[in-house]
């Protein structure tokens, strides 16, 4: 966490704001992946990602659908409350940063994914 000095017309405000945290996995390319996010916002969560150098943040889930560019990503819910994002098959490019958020947008857990050769 770290903290932003800015004045408003000699006012000062600080702002305080939370660096994400990311859980690091890492998994040798052609395994599958679980990718676990706790919220019972279900089907209203969004799995987000950051793969193969892609600076675009891309929605591989929401509203309870894959993106149909994304045929190895399923979503796995077990417990009413726990929806894993599982990932077959891992590539290389599949190397990023994955995260959850609920139906309100707020960040629930973060993944730093990193696929490795055999």
């Amino acid at each position: 966490m770290f903290l932003v000095k800015v004045i408003i017309k000699s006012s000062t405000v600080l702002l305080c704001i939370e660096t994400p945290v990311y859980t690091a996995l890492s998994v040798t390319i052609g395994q599958s992946v679980e990718l676990s996010c706790n919220t019972s916002l279900r089907p209203n969560i969004v799995w987000t990602c950051e793969t193969g150098g892609d600076p675009y943040v891309q929605n591989v889930y929401w509203n309870g659908r894959i993106a149909a560019d994304k045929p190895r990503l399923s979503v796995k819910t077990t417990g009413g409350d726990f929806h894993s994002l599982i990932v077959s098959d891992v590539r290389l490019n599949d190397s990023g940063i994955y995260n959850c958020y609920d139906g309100e947008g707020l960040r629930k857990v973060g993944y730093q994914l990193d696929v490795t050769g055999r």
